[in-house]
């Protein structure tokens, strides 16, 4: 069994030599490092020119031109040659005992795509702050479970996967037109072609969590609007209907996205084209009159009253996460 770690990287000078030696200390044998490196413009090339002098089982790409997260992403993972692939980011960091314990997951339920766990959320500092988990307990989960959850969002702690490369090659890797999702989008067409996945509800990595400063995440909000668009026309729609499954999930996962997103259209950062834009996109994803309100409420300055209710809801659901993982947890002690 061969594990390869994959580290897709642009502009992280800071941070990539941290992800590459967590790579090192893992207790399980690792075959090769791949880094991607997207044409970076800061000190990201010195520092992994120095590493390769230094780790004889890296390898580090220097594109040519920019290609983006999902593209660099898929090319980083094709070259890699283990049977087992880690997508590691270049800022995050993997614990000692993640390739071990999850590869034994992958090895013990060979229909499994992809194996994931909890993670350690830190900020740009190193500093702990919320550990990240899923109100599932540890163990596996069939692809059609899996398909019918994805309606519900992202199931994964975070975008540190370990993936079967067998699994990847039967989706070619699939990853969107866009730049955004990519994870979401691979995690989705590895469930619709029948893989299953694996969870352990302890954690194995550390996820970092910028301090968006430039407002950088806004103003990608209608490339992340028209991905998740794609994302349900492109794959969760025909998986659907190929199963002859009900559309309801979808419709609700439509009129709940529109929902959440049309907050930006009271963000100050854009101008009135640009929420025209994004009004519009939001249209897409769900055109219905309730929706359409909800969006002149944003527009025209009434949007704090929806988000009181969000507000409201969101504890209801922390609340009822924390009942359902200590009812697992005492469930497993006492029987």
């Amino acid at each position: 069994m061969k594990i390869s770690v994959c580290i897709p990287t642009f502009n992280q000078e800071m941070y990539v030599a941290k992800a590459i030696r967590s790579v090192l200390l893992q207790t399980a044998p690792i075959f090769e490092i791949i880094v991607s490196n997207d044409c970076s413009t800061d000190g990201t090339r010195h520092v992994l020119d120095s590493l390769t002098n230094e780790i004889p089982i890296l390898k580090c790409i220097h594109q040519n031109q920019n290609l983006g997260i999902s593209k660099n992403v898929k090319s980083c993972m094709e070259m890699a040659k283990g049977d087992y692939i880690i997508r590691l980011d270049s800022d995050d960091i993997l614990r000692p005992e993640f390739a071990e314990k999850l590869s034994a997951q992958l090895l013990l339920f060979p229909s499994a795509g992809y194996a994931h766990a909890a993670v350690q959320q830190i900020d740009q500092d190193g500093n702990f702050g919320n550990i990240r988990n899923l109100s599932r307990p540890s163990g596996y989960q069939d692809g059609n479970t899996a398909l019918k959850n994805a309606t519900k969002g992202f199931k994964v702690a975070a975008n540190i996967i370990i993936y079967r490369k067998e699994a990847l090659e039967k989706v070619r890797y699939s990853v969107p037109s866009s730049d955004f999702a990519e994870d979401y989008y691979l995690v989705t067409s590895l469930s619709s072609a029948g893989f299953g996945n694996v969870y352990l509800n302890e954690v194995l990595a550390e996820y970092r969590v910028w301090v968006d400063s430039g407002n950088v995440r806004k103003k990608r909000k209608l490339e992340e609007i028209s991905g998740l668009n794609n994302l349900i026309t492109d794959l969760l729609e025909p998986a659907f209907n190929i199963r002859n499954w009900p559309k309801k999930p979808i419709a609700k996962m439509r009129k709940s996205l529109a929902i959440r997103h049309s907050d930006c259209l009271a963000w100050k950062s854009y101008s009135k084209s640009e929420k025209t834009a994004l009004k519009y996109a939001i249209y897409q994803l769900y055109p219905s009159r309730m929706v359409k309100v909800i969006a002149y409420m944003y527009l025209n300055g009434f949007g704090f009253i929806i988000e009181s209710n969000k507000f409201l809801s969101k504890r209801l659901k922390l609340v009822l996460k924390t009942i359902y993982l200590n009812y697992h947890k005492l469930f497993s002690i006492y029987f």
